[in-house]
């Protein structure tokens, strides 16, 4: 699906991460002196942040919105609706946009609206973000929240999953404005994958049963509980590898540009060695490939803002940057965006 806005902008983004820093060190018990060199040389992590117990992605998102609303200075009045992306809500019911409505203190009379999106969580909620403010009055405002704590949902002793995660959050304005440039989008879905990426129980198709507390331990001596997040690594590596490039192509032959012309690719933070080979594929060059994993992990959904809040000094100059996000559902788009308008600000640690 290819989508194509003009006059809306993303106004301001700022992003949260927990203070709290995990390096390597913390899984000496799954992996020896030789495998963490050869995980740190090919995922590409060093550390991560993890929130403490009483933290979750909500918390971490109103930190995000509040120093994005205080910083542009915006009246909270113009502020029409409120979009709450994240796979780690605070409650099944009720959902969380309702809950940050009232805790950031924004008027009753606007939409709130929960998306259950993963590693291409924040083109989706861009995506809705932008279709959303098309219909508000002019003047009016949309806060697009993602937020993660995946760190909640992971075994500590499952080294396919636990060593790659962290958490974090952020916050983007999105409004109307006669100068903004195009904004373009495309999306792609295979759901016959779903079960790649996946927490077994705990829904509605496989309720908590005494045996979703039970231990499982894989063929790697990995362990973990039907309530802890399962990932076919293997799977969700050739998707990527088959899909990605490709996908990003077809937003580049469909908006008439060129790879040359952008200026910087921004992909969700899934792994350093599939970076490179996206970007090999596409024929980049490796240094227009924005990379933070090794300091924040992959945050999901998180991970593309977060580049963007990271590299702020650098991409406020960029006129054509493509975004890809990649991952759970299976789900995978793209969006070609000018950030030159854009308040970016630097990630806070709280």
């Amino acid at each position: 699906m290819y989508s194509n806005f003009n006059g809306i902008e993303i106004i301001g983004l700022a992003s949260s991460v927990p203070k709290d820093q995990v390096s390597n060190n913390f899984f000496e018990h799954l992996l020896n002196e030789k495998e963490m060199r050869m995980f740190e040389k090919t995922v590409g992590i060093k550390e991560r942040r993890w929130a403490s117990v009483n933290v979750t992605a909500s918390d971490l998102g109103y930190h995000a919105a509040n120093d994005l609303i205080l910083k542009l200075g915006i009246s909270k009045s113009d502020i029409g609706a409120l979009i709450f992306l994240s796979q780690t809500s605070d409650y099944i019911i009720p959902f969380t946009s309702n809950i940050l409505q009232h805790r950031l203190n924004l008027s009753n009379s606007m939409m709130c609206l929960d998306i259950n999106a993963g590693c291409a969580g924040f083109i989706q909620g861009l995506y809705t973000a932008f279709s959303m403010v098309n219909s508000l009055p002019d003047g009016k405002v949309v806060l697009l929240i993602v937020a993660e704590t995946l760190s909640k949902i992971i075994s500590k002793n499952d080294k396919s999953t636990s060593m790659l995660f962290g958490d974090g959050a952020s916050a983007i304005l999105v409004g109307k404005s006669k100068r903004a440039a195009d904004t373009c989008f495309n999306f792609f879905s295979d759901g016959s994958k779903y079960d790649s990426i996946i927490i077994p129980d705990g829904g509605f198709r496989n309720g908590v049963t005494q045996q979703s507390f039970d231990v499982q331990k894989d063929e790697k001596n990995n362990t973990k509980t039907p309530l802890n997040l399962y990932m076919n690594g293997q799977g969700v590596f050739d998707f990527t590898l088959r899909e990605v490039a490709v996908g990003i192509n077809s937003l580049i032959s469909e908006t008439g540009t060129s790879i040359n012309e952008i200026d910087f690719f921004i992909l969700h933070q899934s792994n350093n060695y599939i970076i490179n080979q996206i970007a090999a594929q596409l024929e980049a060059p490796k240094q227009k490939m924005l990379v933070n994993i090794q300091s924040f992990g992959n945050t999901s959904g998180v991970s593309i803002p977060l580049v963007i809040s990271d590299y702020h000094n650098v991409v406020r100059n960029a006129n054509k940057i493509i975004l890809s996000g990649y991952g759970s559902g299976l789900n995978w788009g793209n969006c070609l965006i000018n950030l030159s308008r854009t308040n970016i600000f630097p990630i806070n640690s709280i």
